[in-house]
């Protein structure tokens, strides 16, 4: 299994892949190839089994902050596969330690090692010597001036397939800024398939199928040291760079114990399955088509895995209570109904500790506090705790982590908000809306199609008044529904998106439609204002002043057609786009007073009196 570069130089794909390249560029074969071999000098890695000890060995102590949590219920299932086809592991990343992790839960299981292919900012000689002895491949952030080195990575990666190797990498692309799973970078999962189809191409005439099973994993903290400098990137600030000062200081922060770290394995998924399915739908493996699938499915699966943390319950109980500390009932009276839901939807949950008793939830409030994440006081007449300040992007950092648990009921409670304020079909405008809500935050989230997006709007709408399809539903019902749910979520769950998205839109419609717009620059201006509008009092979750969600929004934006330049189309069309958006904000404001209503205990506020008065 361990390729050389001088195996694959002396291999006939190689000159092929030279000669083709020399064609293309016009460039002299002999130049070709010495580019071509340093790129695979660059690529190429070993498994050599005591360089493997060593770097798992320093991998463990690296890691020592956690306990490893892992279900292994599918792991029998999996290894199986990999005896026979390479195993892809796809895994989400929200900390430099996820692969050492994984290693030390697939090596327990009796897996061989993977390859795993990291950036190269992460190459720190001599360390990188090391690595790449034991599986890193470290491979290029950009190779959009290079035609050569993406041939070289897509023929390295066949010949990896080839030798039934197993393979990992972090598809995002980067760690989370948010908490929740990234839209995928298509990259290297475009170089993995194009590697099979050209592998399937070669392969004899009647020889079976040579598969690759690609593994979605899920890999969640109780607490991460990585958080707050994450979290002060996405606030505006300027990321460290990866150094030996960096990666001491990295080191000397996991001494202190920080709970577990869950791993979870998601269904695997047929490449060839995939592949096949595209040539009897289409006709060809286009892979256009054929990566974004895998890469919407694979997320999906990830996010199917990932369970439900403490705390990220506690945080999301803290946040978005207009900036009020609780009680230690107040919160168990906010968790009560989420609890409850999370019961009846049977979500998966990583701890025993009961959140619903007083002395569980200490325990996991503990923990936070200890991470100086929540605050508390006791000088009072009971202890009251809340989100430390400047910690909320942290703190909504785990939040997120369970967001696309909720984010179907988020739109459902919205859109049913919307379908109430007006007379007329009320599902109608109901589901109108949910599609609204489900196109401006679509760069956040991994929606299915429409039928099965209608499908879980459905239950959530069943789950707040079971049996509403055998009736009539006008306004008073939809508000009676909402008003005995008792378990508000849009607030927290999409209501800081929606508020930074409006901040964008807001800037964007005061920009003349005749200049262009400066991208990067303009969402540097947003994370300012936003700053502001929070100071003064404006913006209700500080968590929304984040250069990741702004640049979604960005993304929403110009896939509108609403970043170039023209006239006064342009300009209705952004101010439409921000009329959009304060709507729905707007509407999450009467869920936030109704749900403050219910921690005050304020019976007489409900989401129906509330929308009765404006």
């Amino acid at each position: 299994m361990n390729l050389t570069v001088e195996d694959i130089v002396a291999s006939p794909e190689f000159a092929a892949r030279v000669a083709a390249l020399a064609e293309s560029t016009g460039r002299m074969p002999a130049d070709v190839e010495a580019d071509a071999t340093g790129c695979l000098k660059e690529l190429v890695a070993t498994i050599e089994p005591r360089s493997t000890k060593a770097w798992d060995r320093f991998g463990a102590w690296l890691s020592r902050s956690y306990s490893v949590d892992a279900s292994t219920d599918n792991l029998s299932s999996i290894r199986a596969l990999g005896l026979k086809h390479s195993l892809v592991f796809l895994p989400n990343h929200r900390s430099y330690l996820d692969p050492l992790v994984l290693r030390r839960v697939l090596s327990r299981q009796g897996f061989p090692p993977d390859f795993i292919l990291g950036g190269m900012n992460l190459a720190m000689w001599p360390a990188s010597e090391l690595a790449k002895r034991a599986g890193l491949i470290f491979i290029r952030r950009s190779t959009r001036d290079d035609p050569v080195y993406p041939v070289m990575m897509r023929l390295y990666l066949g010949f990896l397939l080839k030798e039934h190797a197993n393979l990992e990498w972090y598809f995002e692309g980067g760690r989370t800024r948010t908490g929740k799973l990234r839209p995928p970078r298509m990259g290297v999962l475009r170089y993995l398939l194009d590697a099979f189809v050209e592998n399937e191409s070669e392969r004899p005439q009647g020889a079976p199928p040579e598969d690759v099973y690609v593994v979605p994993v899920s890999i969640v903290y109780d607490q991460q040291h990585e958080v707050e400098a994450i979290s002060f990137e996405d606030g505006g600030g300027k990321k460290t760079p990866e150094s030996f000062r960096w990666l001491f200081g990295f080191a000397k922060a996991q001494s202190i114990r920080r709970g577990q770290v869950h791993v979870r394995f998601g269904d695997p998924l047929s490449l060839q399955s995939v592949v096949d399915d595209a040539r009897e739908r289409a006709g060809s493996a286009d892979p256009t088509t054929v990566v974004p699938r895998v890469a919407f499915e694979i997320a999906n699966r990830i996010n199917d895995a990932t369970p439900i943390t403490p705390s990220a319950l506690i945080t999301f109980a803290l946040l978005d209570n207009d900036g009020r500390a609780l009680t230690l009932g107040e919160l168990l009276d906010v968790l009560d109904p989420l609890l409850s839901y999370v019961r009846r939807r049977g979500l998966p949950v990583t701890s025993n500790i009961d959140l619903a008793r007083p002395d569980g939830l200490r325990q996991a409030l503990g923990t936070l506090q200890r991470e100086g994440v929540v605050e508390v006081y006791d000088g009072g007449t009971e202890p009251v705790y809340a989100v430390a300040p400047n910690r909320f992007h942290e703190a909504a950092f785990y939040r997120n982590t369970l967001a696309h648990w909720f984010v179907y009921r988020a739109i459902a409670e919205n859109a049913l908000l919307a379908g109430a304020e007006t007379g007329g079909d009320v599902f109608e405008r109901t589901w109108q809306e949910a599609l609204g809500l489900r196109d401006l935050l679509k760069f956040e989230f991994f929606f299915p199609r429409k039928r099965e997006f209608a499908e879980q709007i459905r239950r959530e709408v069943d789950l707040a008044r079971p049996g509403w399809e055998t009736e009539v539903m006008g306004r008073e019902q939809v508000l009676e529904a909402l008003d005995q749910s008792h378990l508000y979520v849009s607030h927290r769950i999409i209501g800081p998106f929606l508020e930074a998205y409006l901040v964008v839109a807001k800037q964007l419609a005061e920009c003349e439609p005749g200049v262009p717009v400066d991208q990067d620059a303009f969402v540097q201006d947003c994370l300012g204002i936003a700053r502001q509008s929070w100071l003064m009092h404006r913006l209700h979750s500080p968590e929304s002043i984040s250069r990741d969600l702004m640049q979604g929004a960005m993304k929403l934006a110009n896939n509108r057609g609403l970043l170039g330049v023209g006239g006064a189309d342009l300009r209705k069309a952004r101010e439409d786009f921000r009329d959009e958006l304060q709507e729905a904000v707007e509407r999450i404001g009467v869920v936030r007073r109704a749900a403050m209503a219910q921690i005050e205990g304020d019976g007489r506020r409900t989401v129906s009196r509330i929308m009765r008065r404006g």
